[in-house]
């Protein structure tokens, strides 16, 4: 894996449901909150599955999205995304949630995903006075002793180009980089270079959470999740992207 705040370059994150004029006959800020699952690791720390799912925005289908990434590269493998709408909105979440864990079960086995992610750092949806640019965390020890370390991570939002066209939401989709604090040294993590027009058009993007691997003792398997939120049918849609943070070689 590589340092823990070297800048790493993304494009593997894809959703369902164009960027279209917000409905006037709904209320504001309808859309569609996707909801988030982290299905764990690989023993070894190196692979993070997690599932995305929800009721997509406008149609009233449910879907569901698995997603296998790489840390060590930040990029899918075994064939993920593996993305399910079911269209009949009669047809309720947990259907599309089974057939995506059906289309992913091979993957998920093949690299070994059998580990538990253990949420370190969570923002919840309720939380007040919180805009969801920062998070810091630490890694928990045995029981009530001490946290271990110190490590603090910061959002900066920009626009920034993208193939995907936005000019009906004024203009360009917004892009980010996560910096890193630790030991007394901020480094960027990540920056876009481009939006993916995956992420349709981007309003904003905050933290959801840090998470680790169960058992482990240090930094070197960290993820963060960040919410992504853009422009839909009804209101703002949420997404979310992983984020390898850890700090092994």
């Amino acid at each position: 894996m590589g340092t823990a705040f070297s800048v790493r370059k993304r494009d593997h994150l894809k959703w369902l449901g164009p960027a279209l004029a917000l409905a006037v006959s709904f209320p504001a800020f309808a859309g569609d909150s996707a909801q988030f699952d982290a299905l764990g690791y690989s023993e070894d720390g190196r692979y993070f599955a997690f599932e995305q799912f929800g009721i997509q925005d406008g149609s009233g289908f449910a879907y569901a999205e698995i997603f296998l990434i790489d840390l060590t590269t930040d990029s899918f493998v075994g064939g993920a995304p593996f993305e399910t709408r079911i269209d009949n909105e009669m047809i309720p979440v947990t259907a599309a949630r089974a057939e995506a864990f059906s289309d992913a079960q091979l993957a998920l086995a093949e690299f070994g995903i059998s580990r538990p992610a253990v949420p370190i750092a969570l923002r919840g949806d309720g939380e007040l006075d919180d805009d969801g640019l920062s998070i810091a965390y630490g890694i928990p020890s045995y029981g009530l002793a001490e946290i271990e370390g110190e490590y603090a991570l910061n959002l900066e939002i920009f626009k920034a180009p993208s193939s995907q066209d936005c000019s009906f939401f004024e203009g360009s989709p917004m892009g980010v980089a996560v910096m890193g604090q630790s030991n007394g040294i901020t480094e960027e993590i990540y920056r876009d270079t481009r939006v993916p027009a995956s992420r349709h058009c981007v309003i904003t993007y905050k933290f959801y959470g840090i998470f680790n691997p169960f058992g482990a003792w240090d930094n070197s398997s960290a993820v963060a999740v960040l919410s992504v939120w853009s422009h839909g049918f009804e209101g703002p849609d949420r997404r979310f992207i992983a984020l390898p943070v850890g700090d092994a070689e």
